[in-house]
């Protein structure tokens, strides 16, 4: 993460690091133990753990929050971090998703707090509908996957072992082969 929003923080926050959730998915391990080495016994009060969560979560049920967030909470409860020094740039909306995480797994008075961007309702302000000709429509599915994840690889590798690649129109990271 670099430019106007790292020079944001940096002004008002002291950390150590930006942790990117989406290189965590799949080793909440290595999350903790990254996190660990930071704590310490106090923290001056504008410290925070900063991190990312610039992609979907994986969820369960529609009625509780992504298994990202809640075992980034879980962690944090383990190595008594207290929300109160953390901070979550995103995004969504994801208030609601920590307030029910603060509930359910902490004694914290407070949920950890959020920076929504608003970069991706930005992207929409000059669109315009427009009349869809399903004659001109070529491809049987379209698979936005911009970002590598391993359920999104996984899917890729079965449609290409089925030979459906040249079906559809795929967006996928370039490391694609």
């Amino acid at each position: 993460m670099q430019g106007l929003t790292t020079t944001i923080l940096k002004k008002y926050f002291k950390y150590d690091q930006i942790f990117n959730l989406l290189e965590y998915d799949t080793d909440m391990d290595q999350l903790y133990n990254d996190i660990a080495l930071l704590k310490k016994d106090s923290y001056e009060p504008n410290y925070r753990f900063i991190f990312q969560h610039w992609d979907t979560d994986y969820y369960i049920t529609n009625t509780q929050p992504g298994l990202t967030l809640r075992n980034l909470q879980r962690i944090l409860v383990t190595l008594d971090i207290s929300n109160c020094f953390c901070l979550i740039l995103t995004q969504q909306n994801l208030d609601n998703e920590l307030e029910q995480l603060r509930v359910e797994e902490t004694v914290d008075d407070r949920a950890i707090a959020t920076i929504q961007t608003l970069l991706q309702n930005q992207l929409w302000i000059n669109h315009q509908d427009v009349n869809l000709n399903h004659q001109n429509i070529s491809f049987k599915y379209q698979l936005f996957s911009r970002v590598r994840r391993n359920h999104r690889a996984l899917l890729i590798a079965l449609l290409k072992e089925q030979d459906l690649l040249n079906d559809g129109m795929i967006s996928f990271s370039s490391d694609f082969k």
